[in-house]
């Protein structure tokens, strides 16, 4: 495990503008780039995630999506927050996600040291730092943070920029604000285990021994002396 110390507020990452992210998950997302983060959910994040959730305590998923995840890890009571309400409202017609509440990860609507665990698949890369520091300042003193996001390679540059030209992925995110692990320096965090989400075709699968780039998931430890 490694213990990061929190050194420097001072973060240049900034997310891609909340009305373009609201827009783009309420109405303009492809069918392919749903059915491609729906099958990375299902057959890689969900089972990892299993191994290493705590379900005692509060949990919030932070970018619940469509619950995809929630449904995945019967989470069904688990408390939701996601920017687009479309989003929200399938996940709660299909019954698969509970209370939940609209929400700008940047800006959560929660008091500090809330949750016991903290679960965020696939939304950091959109909002960078700020979104990362919300999830810190949410999450109790020896809490946990489950999260999974595009790190900051040029191997994750240039597959986003295919994976544009292929439509799969919306241009903004040519302007995504990602960062990677030594950015966690900047906090105190433990860091307890990490996993890079592969494709062995046709399927997803999380390798310990795969280099740490494109799709990582991280499980973190909050430290009593963060702040």
């Amino acid at each position: 495990m490694k213990s990061f110390q929190h050194r420097d507020k001072k973060l240049p990452n900034h997310g891609i503008p909340t009305p373009d992210l609201e827009q783009f998950f309420s109405s303009g997302a492809s069918h392919a780039f749903e059915a491609l983060y729906r099958q990375v959910n299902s057959q890689a994040l969900a089972p990892y995630f299993k191994t290493c959730l705590e379900t005692d305590g509060l949990i919030l998923d932070a970018g619940c999506g469509w619950g995809d995840l929630a449904e995945n890890l019967n989470m069904e009571s688990t408390c939701c927050i996601d920017l687009a309400f479309e989003q929200l409202r399938q996940g709660r017609h299909r019954g698969v996600i509970g209370p939940c509440v609209q929400s700008n990860l940047t800006r959560l609507p929660f008091e500090e040291d809330t949750f016991d665990t903290v679960l965020c698949a696939n939304v950091l890369h959109y909002t960078g730092f700020p979104g990362f520091e919300e999830l810190c300042r949410v999450t109790k003193p020896n809490g946990r943070m489950l999260l999974a996001f595009l790190e900051r390679s040029d191997y994750t540059r240039r597959s986003i920029e295919l994976a544009m030209a292929w439509g799969m992925f919306p241009s903004m995110m040519g302007n995504a604000p990602l960062f990677d692990i030594a950015d966690f320096q900047k906090f105190n965090v433990i860091i307890e285990d990490s996993v890079t989400v592969v494709c062995l075709p046709p399927w997803f699968r999380v390798s310990q021994t795969a280099s740490r780039k494109g799709l990582v998931v991280y499980v973190l430890r909050k430290t009593p002396q963060y702040h």
